[in-house]
């Protein structure tokens, strides 16, 4: 489960969004769509901890993490590999030893 209470975030003097609340819980699938400039990525990045609000809180079950990818590649050496496994970590370490796996049983 993914919690983020009363947040709060900005740009210098311009606020993104003030007092936004949701609970993500399940398996269910959720999208975040709108216009440029709306507040999709900086709501996505306060979601995975990759920043802090200006007010409110963002809380996980037990277990739960969240991967950010940004739009962006950080720098020009870094592989969409290597910018998964920073992303999503252990699951996709599995990813690559479960498609390694399916491999040796094609031979």
């Amino acid at each position: 489960m993914l919690k983020a209470s009363d947040l709060r975030a900005g740009h210098g003097d311009v606020t993104i969004f003030d007092s936004l609340s949701l609970t993500l819980s399940g398996t269910r699938r959720t999208g975040l769509v709108g216009p440029n400039g709306a507040g999709k990525t900086t709501l996505l990045r306060l979601l995975a901890g990759v920043d802090a609000p200006e007010h409110g809180s963002v809380t996980l079950g037990a277990g739960d993490r969240v991967g950010y990818l940004p739009q962006e590649p950080p720098g020009p050496d870094l592989t969409i590999d290597r910018l998964l496994g920073a992303a999503l970590g252990e699951v996709w370490r599995l990813h690559g030893e479960l498609e390694r796996l399916e491999h040796r049983l094609d031979e």
